[in-house]
């Protein structure tokens, strides 16, 4: 009985602990998503209420309505954002998966050398390449370019997908790649036909990092756009807190777009998400 009741108040501790966790995170986000409906006058209600009395979509369909960005509204900085982060995360998969792939199975020169240039690239901080990141899209005339900021974000999700999709190589057993050999397949064709697919819970890590990595941003997006035209979602959020006025029906409400992608993403990929980053932390 002892032994009974023990278990049972550590399953009593798990859960509390696991309650209090989620309770942590979900409340800001209910509480972002619950104003996203409420009048501006109710927003600032004492004590607060969660559940809007009177309910708009005010600041959803002002979003989308209003265009007060020299002409320019939330559906250009929508599709911008979504432009951007599918193609940088298409840039760094087929990149890290082939840089990854090489220093899981080949062993040169300076190859350890580079696994730890590449891990410690990931400890720098993202304003220290700033200037150099400027200095380059100038002299290429990327400024205020959709692909410069391709190119920008590529920079900082690249390192650190590479070596997270190691990992998960390093977990496949090299025999693989040498009975696919045996079988008449080429270096490139075992890579295709064998591995990748094998990989595909890390690739989808990959590509799920890269996108919400270059979704977030702010700093260089900041930086190397200049029109509102090329503004990403981020910017147009940062644009409606101003130094006397928070629009805070429009923050909220678009806040909270930002994130429905996102959480769509895990909910549509969790399994897959789950097993490669399990997979990838078996051999680093």
């Amino acid at each position: 009985m002892g032994f009974k009741k023990a278990r049972v108040v550590k399953k009593v501790i798990v859960y509390l602990g696991l309650f209090l966790v989620c309770s942590f995170v979900l409340i800001p986000f209910l509480w972002m998503v619950s104003n996203s409906f409420k009048q501006r006058s109710e927003i600032f209600t004492y004590p607060p209420v969660w559940i809007p009395r009177q309910p708009t979509l005010e600041g959803y369909l002002g979003l989308f309505r209003e265009k007060p960005f020299g002409g320019v509204g939330f559906g250009t900085f929508l599709k911008n954002s979504m432009i951007v982060s599918l193609f940088t995360a298409a840039i760094t998969v087929i990149l890290a998966s082939l840089a990854s792939y090489s220093l899981s199975r080949f062993r040169f020169r300076g190859s350890s050398f580079l696994k730890y240039i590449i891990l410690f690239s990931q400890m720098l901080p993202g304003s220290l390449m700033l200037i150099p990141l400027y200095l380059m899209m100038r002299d290429l005339k990327l400024l205020d370019n959709l692909m410069g900021l391709v190119f920008a974000y590529s920079s900082f999700t690249l390192p650190y997908c590479t070596y997270l999709l190691k990992g998960y190589f390093d977990s496949i057993p090299p025999d693989i790649d040498e009975a696919a050999l045996i079988d008449g397949c080429s270096r490139i064709g075992a890579l295709f036909r064998v591995i990748f697919p094998l990989a595909g819970p890390g690739l989808v890590v990959t590509i799920t990092q890269a996108i919400i990595m270059s979704w977030n941003e702010f700093m260089y997006a900041l930086t190397f756009t200049n029109t509102y035209g090329n503004w990403t979602i981020p910017l147009a959020l940062g644009s409606f807190r101003g130094q006397y006025l928070v629009n805070w029906g429009y923050l909220f409400a678009g806040s909270t777009l930002v994130t429905i992608p996102v959480i769509l993403i895990f909910l549509l990929l969790q399994k897959n998400i789950a097993q490669g980053f399990v997979a990838g932390a078996v051999k680093g």
